[in-house]
C-alpha cells in the first residue's frame, strides 16, 4: 500500500520538479519547453519493488525474534532493550569505520563526482550509526540538569531515552539525518549566495549593460549593428563605453568561450582575480596574454604561467595564462582576452555587448529608455539593464535555482517526522502498563503529559545538537568537494547563526509535535484499563 501511494505521489512530485528544473535551465543556459512527462513503466516497477523490498528488510529482525525466541521473551521489552544496548557500541564502531572509508574515498577519488556522492553517503550513514550512542551519552549528561529543573519527572524523562533505545535510536538517527541535511544545504546555499553577491559587486562596475535580446540563450549573443554603437557612443549621457565580444573558438580540447574586452581605458575592470601577479591585468593590454576562468582552469588543469592553445584565423596560437579569475556565470569556463590581441588573430570586428558608464547625476533608467528609443529609430531592438536590475535579477535566478532543494529538504524532514511519530507511538503502546502503574501510584494526567513532553523535547534537543556537527560536515563536503568537482567553483563558507538555531528549533518542534498524540493517549487512558492491557 505504501509503495502504491509512493508511486502516485512520486509521479506528481516528478511533474513539479520538472517544472523547477526546466526553469533553471531557461535561466542559466537556454530556453527549453517540456510539454509532457511520459511515464516510464520501469521506473514504477523499480520504485514499487524497492518499497516492498525495504519493508521486508525492515521487518526481518522482528520476524527473526518472533520465530526464534520463546513467546514470553518476545513480549518482554527487556530482551529487546538489552540487545539494543549491546548494539550501541557495535553500531558506533561501524559508523566510525563508515566515516573513515568515506573520507578515504574523498581523498583518493580524484575529480570524480560520482565518487564524491558515494563518499558523502558513507559519511552520512556513519553519522547515523554514531547517533544512538551519542544520544544515550547526551541523555545521561543532561540527566542531572533535568532532575534539578524538573524533579523526578525530569530525571525519568532523561532515563527513559536510554531505557527505550530500541525505539528511540532509529527515530533519533532519522531526525538527525533529516535536520543535518537542512543544516548542510542551508549553509551551502548561504555560502553560495554570499559568494555570488561579492562576485557581482566586484564584476558589475558599469551603470548600464546593453545587448541584443535573446529568446533561446541566457547570455548575450549576436552582433550589435554599427549604427547602434555609433548612437550609444555619441549619447551625451554616456561617459565611457566598454565593448565585449563573446564567441566560441576552437581548441585542441574542444570549443571554448572567448570573451574579448575593449575597455574604455587600457586595463579591463570588473575582474575578480584569484591567481596571478598584481600586474596581470596590465599584461593583457601589453602582451599576448589571457586570463582563464576558475572552472576552465580546474577542468583542464591549467595554471598561471602555462599556455593555452586556441585555433585562430591565423592558425593555432598558444597564449600565456597571466591569471585565473572568479566566474560564476558559466561552469564550462571562459577565456578573457584584450580586444587588441583578438583583433590581431581573428578577422572579426563585431561587438556582442556594451557596458556603459554614465556621466555624474544621470538617471540610469532615463538613459536606458533614451538609448532604446535611439536603437528603435534604427530598426533595432536592444535589451538594456541598469546595474541594480542586473544584480537583483541574478540573485532572483539564484533563488529560483535552489527552490528544488527546498522541496527535497521538506521531503527529508517529513520522512523523519513520520519516523519519529511511528517510533513514539510504538513506544507508547509498549509502555501502557508502565504508565498505568505511574497513574495508580499518584501521577496525574498533567504529570504524564509533562513526562512524555519532557522526554520527546529532550530527544528533539539532543537530535538538534547532534545534527549541527553532522550538517556542518555535510556542508564542508558539498562546498569544498562536490561543488568544486561539479562546477569548478570555489565558495567562501559562511555559517549563519540563524541556520543553526533554526535547525535545533526544528528538531525540538518536530519531536514535541510527534509526542502530542502519545502523550494525549497516555494521559487519557484509565489506569485500570491499561493494567488489564485491554
Amino acid at each position: 500500500v505504501g509503495s502504491a501511494l509512493g508511486l502516485a505521489l512520486g509521479t506528481v512530485l516528478g511533474r513539479g520538479l520538472v517544472r523547477l528544473v526546466t526553469r533553471t535551465i531557461n535561466d542559466l543556459y537556454f530556453v527549453v519547453s517540456v510539454q509532457e512527462l511520459p511515464p516510464d513503466p520501469w521506473i514504477w516497477v523499480r520504485g514499487g519493488a524497492l518499497g516492498v523490498l525495504a519493508t521486508l528488510v525492515a521487518a526481518a529482525p522482528a520476524l527473526r525474534a518472533a520465530v526464534g525466541q520463546p513467546p514470553r521473551m518476545v513480549v518482554l521489552r527487556s530482551g529487546a532493550e538489552g540487545t539494543a544496548g549491546r548494539w550501541l557500541v557495535r553500531g558506533a564502531t561501524l559508523g566510525a569505520a563508515s566515516v573513515m572509508v568515506g573520507v578515504g574515498v574523498l581523498l583518493g577519488s580524484g575529480p570524480s563526482v560520482a565518487a564524491s556522492f558515494a563518499a558523502l553517503f558513507l559519511i552520512i550513514l556513519g553519522m547515523a550509526l554514531l547517533t544512538p550512542l551519542a544520544t544515550a551519552a547526551l541523555g545521561d549528561a543532561l540527566g542531572p540538569l533535568l532532575r534539578r529543573a524538573g524533579g523526578l519527572v525530569g530525571a525519568m524523562a532523561a532515563r527513559g531515552i536510554r531505557s527505550a533505545m530500541s525505539r528511540t535510536a532509529p527515530a533519533a538517527a532519522a531526525l538527525v539525518v533529516a535536520v543535518s541535511v537542512t543544516v548542510g544545504l542551508g549553509v551551502m546555499i548561504q555560502s553560495f549566495r554570499g559568494s555570488l553577491e561579492r562576485w557581482l559587486d566586484a564584476t558589475l562596475q558599469a551603470d548600464l549593460y546593453l545587448s541584443l535580446p535573446s529568446t533561446v540563450r541566457s547570455r548575450p549573443v549576436g552582433t550589435l549593428p554599427p549604427q547602434v554603437l555609433d548612437r550609444v557612443r555619441h549619447h551625451p549621457a554616456v561617459a565611457g563605453v566598454h565593448a565585449y565580444r563573446g564567441v566560441e573558438v576552437g581548441s585542441p580540447e574542444g570549443p571554448v568561450r572567448l570573451l574579448a574586452v575593449a575597455p574604455a581605458g587600457q586595463v579591463p575592470r570588473g575582474v575578480d582575480l584569484l591567481q596571478g601577479e598584481p600586474g596581470a591585468l596590465e599584461r593583457l593590454a601589453e602582451e599576448d596574454a589571457v586570463l582563464v576562468s576558475e572552472p576552465l582552469a580546474f577542468r583542464r588543469g591549467l595554471a598561471v604561467g602555462e599556455r593555452v592553445e586556441l585555433l585562430t584565423d591565423r592558425g593555432p596560437r598558444a597564449f600565456e595564462i597571466a591569471g585565473v579569475f572568479r566566474d560564476y556565470a558559466s561552469d564550462r569556463g571562459t577565456i578573457l582576452m584584450h580586444r587588441r590581441v583578438y583583433n590581431a588573430y581573428w578577422n572579426d570586428a563585431g561587438v556582442t555587448s556594451l557596458a556603459l558608464d554614465l556621466a555624474g547625476g544621470e538617471d540610469p533608467d532615463v538613459v536606458a529608455r533614451e538609448l532604446q528609443a535611439a536603437a528603435a529609430a534604427e530598426g533595432v531592438t536592444v535589451a538594456i539593464r541598469p546595474n541594480r536590475v542586473l544584480r537583483e535579477g541574478s540573485l532572483q535566478v539564484f533563488d529560483r535555482t535552489f527552490q528544488v532543494t527546498v522541496v527535497l529538504r521538506m521531503l527529508a524532514f517529513i520522512v523523519a517526522f513520520i519516523g519519529v511519530v511511528g517510533a513514539l507511538m510504538a513506544l507508547q503502546l509498549e509502555r501502557t502498563r508502565e504508565v498505568a502503574v505511574l497513574r495508580a501510584t499518584g501521577f496525574t494526567p498533567a504529570q504524564i503529559w509533562g513526562l512524555v513532553t519532557a522526554q520527546t523535547g529532550l530527544l528533539g534537543l539532543i537530535c538538534g545538537l547532534l545534527a549541527l556537527p553532522v550538517g556542518l560536515v555535510l556542508a564542508v563536503v558539498m562546498i569544498r568537494v562536490v561543488n568544486r568537482r561539479s562546477f569548478g567553483w570555489t565558495l567562501t563558507m559562511e555559517v549563519g547563526g540563524d541556520v543553526l538555531l533554526q535547525a535545533v528549533g526544528l528538531a525540538v518542534v518536530a519531536a514535541l509535535l510527534a509526542g502530542i498524540v502519545p502523550a494525549r493517549r497516555m494521559a487519557r487512558t484509565p489506569p485500570a484499563l491499561a493494567l488489564r492491557n485491554e
